[in-house]
């Protein structure tokens, strides 16, 4: 079940997640799911979206991660393929697909074509085959806080919000 699904939650569950992303907005906390079978490249990913300023929340499951989705206002959300327990998060990159509005990086298997190009076909912003270390995966992380951040101020201005001169400026970056 997507976050953005209110009817199905309780009307406790929907005050609570209204809260959650209106919190966030306000604060500016970009938060971020990580979700890896194994607890070395979950750190290393952890590492690398606290390194550009994202709040995270790890997960070694399909069914915490998809729990923690519903809970929380996530904008960023970081899938590790590599290894045998990758397979399972599948089901999860789909409902991930429903949610809309996230932005995902499936870390996959090197030389894997069938994987990439279904991850890309559920719209993952990235793909990344055979990550190793945290260099420039912070970099990535830096380049989706500030997309996630462009694209929270062109929904208020759609929203009728009045642009300020700060919200033009960037805009024209």
């Amino acid at each position: 079940m997507p976050y953005q699904d209110l009817k199905r939650l309780t009307a406790r569950g929907q005050i609570q997640l209204r809260f959650a992303k209106r919190a966030s907005k306000l604060v500016g906390v970009y938060q971020c799911l990580i979700v890896s079978a194994d607890a070395n490249r979950r750190e290393t990913f952890e590492r690398a979206a606290a390194d550009a300023g994202w709040k995270t929340f790890l997960c070694a499951d399909a069914s915490t991660a998809l729990a923690m989705v519903n809970r929380s206002y996530v904008q960023l959300a970081i899938v590790d393929f590599e290894g045998r327990q990758g397979e399972t998060f599948r089901p999860i990159v789909e409902q991930f697909k429903l949610a809309g509005g996230l932005l995902l990086i499936v870390c996959g298997n090197e030389g894997d074509v069938e994987e990439e190009i279904w991850a890309r076909q559920l719209g993952a912003w990235l793909y990344l085959p055979g990550v190793v270390d945290d260099s420039n995966l912070s970099l990535l992380c830096g380049e989706a806080r500030q997309l996630v951040a462009r694209l929270a101020e062109a929904k208020t201005i759609e929203r009728g919000g009045l642009p300020t001169a700060e919200n033009v400026s960037r805009s024209k970056r």
